[in-house]
Protein backbone atom coordinates (compact mmCIF):
# COMPACT_ATOMS: atom_id res chain seq x y z
CA UNK A 1 0.00 0.00 0.00
CA UNK A 2 1.57 3.53 -1.08
CA UNK A 3 1.76 6.15 1.72
CA UNK A 4 2.12 9.75 -0.21
CA UNK A 5 5.11 12.02 1.48
CA UNK A 6 7.41 14.31 1.46
CA UNK A 7 11.38 13.67 0.83
CA UNK A 8 14.47 15.77 0.33
CA UNK A 9 15.80 15.22 -2.82
CA UNK A 10 18.91 17.20 -3.93
CA UNK A 11 18.20 19.81 -1.61
CA UNK A 12 14.20 20.07 -2.12
CA UNK A 13 11.59 18.96 -0.59
CA UNK A 14 9.30 17.01 -3.26
CA UNK A 15 6.41 14.60 -3.49
CA UNK A 16 6.83 11.31 -3.00
CA UNK A 17 5.24 7.76 -2.50
CA UNK A 18 6.46 5.40 -0.07
CA UNK A 19 5.91 2.33 -1.74
CA UNK A 20 5.77 -1.31 -0.25
CA UNK A 21 8.51 -3.92 -1.37
CA UNK A 22 9.17 -7.49 -0.86
CA UNK A 23 13.03 -8.97 -1.11
CA UNK A 24 13.63 -11.28 -3.89
CA UNK A 25 17.28 -11.87 -3.60
CA UNK A 26 19.96 -10.39 -1.05
CA UNK A 27 23.27 -11.40 -1.64
CA UNK A 28 26.83 -10.77 -0.06
CA UNK A 29 29.62 -8.75 -2.23
CA UNK A 30 32.81 -10.01 -1.94
CA UNK A 31 36.47 -8.21 -2.01
CA UNK A 32 39.81 -9.51 -0.69
CA UNK A 33 42.23 -6.65 0.61
CA UNK A 34 45.84 -7.14 -0.41
CA UNK A 35 46.27 -7.83 3.14
CA UNK A 36 44.58 -10.94 2.52
CA UNK A 37 41.27 -10.30 4.32
CA UNK A 38 37.71 -11.03 2.99
CA UNK A 39 35.06 -8.49 3.12
CA UNK A 40 31.65 -8.83 2.48
CA UNK A 41 29.22 -6.48 2.13
CA UNK A 42 25.09 -6.51 1.73
CA UNK A 43 22.94 -3.55 1.36
CA UNK A 44 19.65 -4.17 3.20
CA UNK A 45 16.63 -1.77 1.92
CA UNK A 46 14.35 -0.15 4.89
CA UNK A 47 12.09 2.10 2.52
CA UNK A 48 11.23 2.77 -1.28
CA UNK A 49 10.00 6.16 -2.38
CA UNK A 50 8.60 6.87 -6.29
CA UNK A 51 9.25 11.00 -6.77
CA UNK A 52 6.41 12.79 -8.60
CA UNK A 53 9.38 12.92 -10.97
CA UNK A 54 10.89 11.48 -14.10
CA UNK A 55 14.07 11.22 -15.67
CA UNK A 56 15.02 11.71 -19.58
CA UNK A 57 13.67 8.45 -20.20
CA UNK A 58 10.26 9.12 -18.61
CA UNK A 59 10.86 6.74 -16.23
CA UNK A 60 9.38 7.39 -12.60
CA UNK A 61 12.63 8.04 -9.80
CA UNK A 62 12.81 6.08 -6.86
CA UNK A 63 14.78 7.15 -3.79
CA UNK A 64 16.03 4.06 -1.51
CA UNK A 65 17.09 4.74 2.33
CA UNK A 66 19.39 1.61 3.21
CA UNK A 67 22.27 0.23 4.86
CA UNK A 68 25.16 -2.01 4.90
CA UNK A 69 25.90 -4.92 6.82
CA UNK A 70 29.86 -6.05 6.73
CA UNK A 71 31.38 -9.11 7.88
CA UNK A 72 35.42 -9.79 7.06
CA UNK A 73 37.45 -12.75 7.30
CA UNK A 74 40.53 -11.22 8.83
CA UNK A 75 43.92 -13.13 8.68
CA UNK A 76 45.12 -14.46 11.74
CA UNK A 77 48.66 -12.29 12.28
CA UNK A 78 46.72 -9.20 11.94
CA UNK A 79 44.36 -9.51 14.82
CA UNK A 80 45.42 -7.65 17.62
CA UNK A 81 47.35 -9.28 20.57
CA UNK A 82 48.40 -12.44 18.30
CA UNK A 83 51.97 -12.94 17.98
CA UNK A 84 53.45 -12.05 15.08
CA UNK A 85 55.91 -15.28 13.59
CA UNK A 86 58.88 -14.19 11.76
Amino acid sequence: MERKTRINFGGREVDANEVGFKAIKEEWDEYQAEDGTVLRIRVVVSNVYRLDEYDQDLNPIYVIKSGNVLSSSVPENLKKGVAKIQ
